[in-house]
C-alpha cells in the first residue's frame, strides 16, 4: 500500500468535482481525502500503484460535465495512512484556478421545478452541482459557500442532509437551498411599495397577468435585472423602447423551451447546443416565415432576432406561466450598465413592477450574445458575458509580474495576468458613459481582490482620450508602478495570435479591420495589415487614408463617409442628400483635411449609403449589419458577380477605383453593390497575402463580426491559406485587454520595441 497525490488544475470548482472524486474513491475502496485549493483540486490517497493509475485516469475521463481540466499530475509521496475517504477543508495557496462562470439551469433541476410532489416544486432558486450562479455570487476564493452570496442562508435539515450525502447530486452543492431556508422573492411597484403578502407562486401568477396587460416587469436574474414584456404586443414594446431610449437597436426574445424556439425559428445543431447548454446565451436566429411576432419593433430591419431560453429558474417559472414569447433586455437606459441591485436608482423609471430577491450579485453582467456564420457555422462571439466570463487563459506574464490591462473604450473589458493564469473580464459597456465607468471600476476592484492580485504594472490603449487610458495612468501614478501604452490594432493582432497559439509561429499576416483606433502616426486606423515574424509586429500595409469629417459624427452620419471617400468628380452627385447649409459647411472643410482615417468600418457606412440601404447609424454597426444582410439575399439570388477594382501598391491599398465603381452601380445596378463590396474585401486580403508570400492569415477587429464576410473568406481563401478567427474571444474591442497582455508577452520575450513604421518593415 503506497501513498499518492493528484493535483488537477482548471475549471474544477463549483462543478461537483469533489463529490465526484469521493464517489469514485468509495467505489474503488480507496482511502484518503480531496480538497479545493486556490490552485485547483488536490487528492491524497492510499492504494497500489496499479489502482492509483486507474483512479487517476477515471478522474480525468469521467469528470463532471461542466469541469474543464487544463493540467493534472499523479505523483508518489511520503507514506501516510488513511482510515476512510473524505472531503476536507479548502486551503489557500497561490491562485491558479479557473474561475467558474455562471451555469444555466440543468435538465434535472428543470424537471424537479415542475414536479408537484418535489419539495422544490416552483422554487425560483433551485440549483445543484451542475447548474446555478457561480462567478456572479463570488466574494472570495476558493469556491466555498461562506465565500459567496449564499453565506447568509443557513441550510435547513433536509438541504443539509443532501449536502452531506455523498450519493446525492447536491452533495457539497454550495448554492443548495429550498423555499424554507433559501432566497426569498419580493414584489414591488414602480413607487417602491413592496407587497409582502404574496408567496413565490403568487408573485409569478401576478407577474404573468401584468405582462398580459401590457406592463413592463423588471426581474432580478443571475447577473442583474432583466426587463421583460409581451413580445406580441406593439404597445408594450414601444413603451419599452421609449423608456430605455432605444429607438431601433434590436431586443432579444425569451421563449419557455427549446421546442417553442424550434416552432418559430430556423435552428441548426450548433445553435441548439448553445441554447440548451450551460452557457445558454442569446443566439441570433432567423424566424420562420410563419412566425407571428412584432418583428419590426423587436429587430427593426433585421432578418435575425436574438433568442434565448430560461437560464434561471425564475425565468422558467415566468415564461411557463405566461405561455408565450417575451422581450428580455438588460434593465438599463440604453448605453448604461445593467442594474444589479434593487436599491439602485433607475428601475422605477423603466419598469411598472419589480421582482427582486435577497441574494446579492457581486459581479454584475449582461447576457452573452453569439451568432454563427450562415454557411460554415463559424462561431462569432458578439458579447462575452454571463456563462462565458471570466475567461481563463494560461499565464502570459513572468512569475511575480501581476499585470492589469485596461482595454479600450467602446467595449469595456479588463484582463489580469498573474503568475499562473490570465483572466479576461466580462463585457462592461461603453466607457465614455460615466455610469459604465463606475461599474467598470467596481468590477475591476472586486476582481483584483478576488484573485489576490498585487499589480505591479498597467497596460493601456494608446488613445489619450480614452477613459481606460486616463484611469491607467492615474492608477499607475497612485500606486507608483509603471504603465505601458499598447497600440490599439497591435493589441487586436496580439489577441488573435495568443488565442490561436500563434505567438511562436513565424510569418503570420494580421488583418485588423474595425471602425476606429488610435494610430501610431496620430491618424485614426481601421484598415490595417500587420506582419508577425521573429516575434515582432510590423504594420506593412493599410487602406489609403481618407478624411474624417465632423469627428465622431462621421460614425453616425453615413453621408459624411460617402462624401469623404468620393473622388472630386463624384462629389457633386451627393449634394442632393444635404441641405444647402450643410453642403456649404462640408464642402469647405472637405478641402482642408485635418484628421485622416483608414477605417473599413466607415467604408462599410459609405457603401451602405450609396447602395440606398442605410443613411445613418442609430446604434453601433447598424449599417454594416444591413449591408451584410442585403448581400446575403442578393448572393442567394444572383449568379457570379465580380469584385470591384482596387490597387495594392506596396504598403498602399487604394479604394478610389472601388468607390468610383460603386458610384456607377448606384445609378445602373444598385442591388449588386453589397455583394460586390464584400467580394472586394476578400480579394484585398488575397492580394496582400500573395504580395508578401503569407500562408497564415489571422483576423481581428469588429468588422469580423460579419458572418457573411467570414464565410466568403473561408470560401475563397481557405484552399490556399491557413485562416485563423477568434473562437473564445469576440473579434471586437472586448479582446483588446487580452491583446495588451499578449503584446507585452511578445515584447518581453523578444526584449525589443515592437512597432515599426511601414518604411522599416518593407
Amino acid at each position: 500500500m503506497e501513498t499518492f497525490h493528484i493535483h488537477i488544475k482548471g475549471r474544477v470548482q463549483g462543478v461537483g468535482f469533489r463529490p465526484f472524486v469521493y464517489r469514485l474513491a468509495t467505489a474503488l475502496n480507496i482511502k484518503g481525502w480531496v480538497r479545493n485549493s486556490t490552485d485547483g483540486v488536490h487528492i491524497r490517497f492510499n492504494c497500489s500503484s496499479e489502482l492509483a493509475s486507474e483512479f487517476y485516469n477515471s478522474c480525468l475521463t469521467e469528470k463532471p460535465i461542466q469541469a474543464l481540466i487544463k493540467s493534472s499530475e499523479l505523483i508518489k509521496v511520503d507514506d501516510e495512512l488513511f482510515d476512510d475517504f473524505r472531503i476536507t477543508e479548502s486551503q489557500n495557496v497561490q491562485l491558479e484556478i479557473s474561475i467558474t462562470p455562471d451555469f444555466a439551469i440543468c435538465k434535472s433541476c428543470i424537471s424537479e421545478l415542475g414536479q408537484p410532489g418535489n419539495f422544490r416544486y416552483q422554487y425560483p432558486f433551485i440549483t445543484c452541482t451542475e447548474c446555478g450562479p457561480r462567478y456572479s455570487i463570488l466574494n472570495g476564493l476558493p469556491y466555498d459557500r461562506e465565500l459567496t452570496s449564499m453565506a447568509p442562508f443557513k441550510m435547513c435539515r433536509t438541504c443539509e442532509n443532501e449536502y452531506n450525502d455523498p450519493m446525492d447530486r447536491r452533495y457539497f452543492s454550495q448554492t443548495n437551498s429550498c423555499a424554507s431556508c433559501g432566497i426569498q422573492l419580493s414584489l414591488s411597484n414602480a413607487d417602491g411599495v413592496i407587497n409582502q403578502q404574496f408567496n413565490s407562486s403568487e408573485i409569478i401568477t401576478f407577474i404573468a397577468n401584468k405582462l398580459r396587460a401590457k406592463h413592463i416587469v423588471a426581474v432580478k436574474g443571475i447577473g442583474g435585472f432583466l426587463l421583460i414584456a409581451d413580445a406580441n404586443t406593439h404597445e408594450a414594446i414601444a413603451k419599452l423602447r421609449e423608456r430605455k431610449n432605444r429607438p431601433s437597436k434590436p431586443f432579444a426574445i425569451l421563449y419557455q423551451s427549446i421546442e417553442k424556439v424550434e416552432e418559430h425559428f430556423l435552428i441548426g445543431p450548433h445553435e441548439k447546443r448553445l441554447l440548451t447548454g450551460p452557457v445558454s446565451p442569446i443566439v441570433l436566429l432567423k424566424p420562420k416565415s410563419s412566425i407571428r411576432l412584432a418583428s419590426e419593433l423587436i429587430a427593426p430591419g433585421l432578418e435575425k432576432i436574438g433568442v434565448m431560453i430560461p437560464y434561471a429558474p425564475i425565468l422558467s417559472l415566468i415564461t411557463n406561466k405566461f405561455d408565450g414569447p417575451l422581450i428580455a433586455t438588460s434593465a438599463n437606459v440604453s448605453g448604461s450598465p445593467i442594474v444589479h441591485d434593487h436599491d439602485e436608482s433607475g428601475l422605477s423609471t423603466l419598469a411598472d413592477f419589480i421582482v427582486s430577491n435577497n441574494r446579492k450579485i457581486h459581479f454584475p453582467q449582461d447576457d452573452s450574445v453569439i451568432q454563427f456564420s450562415p454557411k460554415h457555422q463559424q462561431q462569432i462571439i458578439l458579447r462575452k458575458a454571463r456563462g462565458l466570463a471570466p475567461l481563463t487563459f494560461t499565464s502570459m506574464s513572468q512569475p511575480g509580474s501581476d499585470t492589469l490591462a485596461l482595454g479600450a473604450e467602446m467595449k469595456g473589458s479588463f484582463a489580469i495576468s498573474l503568475s499562473a493564469n490570465t483572466y479576461v473580464s466580462q463585457y462592461l459597456g461603453n466607457l465614455s458613459n460615466y455610469d459604465n465607468q463606475l461599474q467598470f471600476e467596481l468590477v475591476k476592484d472586486r476582481f483584483l481582490k478576488l484573485v489576490q492580485a498585487d499589480i505591479n504594472q498597467i497596460l493601456i490603449d494608446s488613445h489619450p482620450g480614452y477613459y481606460s487610458h486616463q484611469l491607467g495612468k492615474t492608477l499607475a501614478k497612485e500606486c507608483k508602478i509603471p504603465h505601458f501604452e499598447i497600440p490599439h490594432h497591435e493589441a487586436h493582432f496580439a489577441a488573435i495570435l495568443a488565442e490561436r497559439e500563434l505567438i511562436n509561429q513565424d510569418q503570420v499576416l494580421g488583418v485588423i479591420w474595425d471602425g476606429t483606433g488610435y494610430g501610431a502616426d496620430g491618424h485614426t486606423w481601421g484598415g490595417e495589415f500587420f506582419d508577425y515574424t521573429d516575434q515582432q509586429i510590423c504594420r506593412i500595409a493599410h487602406i489609403d487614408y481618407f478624411q474624417v469629417l465632423s469627428n465622431d459624427r462621421m460614425a453616425i452620419d453615413n453621408r459624411l463617409c460617402a462624401l469623404s471617400l468620393a473622388s472630386p468628380e463624384k462629389v457633386s452627385e451627393l449634394q442632393g442628400g444635404f441641405q444647402q447649409t450643410e453642403w456649404d459647411f462640408y464642402s469647405k472643410i472637405l478641402v482642408k483635411p485635418t484628421q485622416l482615417t483608414s477605417s473599413i468600418g466607415r467604408i462599410f457606412d459609405a457603401v451602405a449609403y450609396l447602395a440606398g440601404i442605410s443613411n445613418s447609424n442609430t446604434y453601433e454597426g447598424q449599417s454594416a449589419m444591413l449591408l451584410e444582410q442585403d448581400a446575403k439575399k442578393v448572393l442567394a439570388l444572383s449568379g457570379n458577380l465580380e469584385p470591384y477594382s482596387f490597387e495594392v501598391n506596396g504598403s498602399s491599398i487604394s479604394v478610389k477605383k472601388l468607390m468610383n465603381e460603386v458610384f456607377h452601380d448606384r445609378k445602373t445596378n444598385p442591388h449588386v453593390i453589397s455583394v460586390r463590396f464584400h467580394l472586394t474585401l476578400v480579394e484585398i486580403v488575397r492580394d496582400v497575402a500573395i504580395q508578401h508570400s503569407y500562408r497564415k492569415i489571422a483576423f481581428s477587429g469588429g468588422v469580423f463580426q460579419n458572418g457573411l464576410l467570414v464565410d466568403l473568406l473561408i470560401d475563397y481563401l481557405s484552399k490556399d491559406f491557413e485562416l485563423y478567427f477568434h473562437q473564445k474571444l469576440s473579434p471586437n474591442d472586448e479582446n483588446i485587454a487580452f491583446g495588451q497582455l499578449a503584446h507585452l508577452q511578445i515584447r518581453q520575450q523578444k526584449n525589443h520595441r515592437n512597432f515599426k513604421t511601414i518604411e522599416q518593415c518593407v
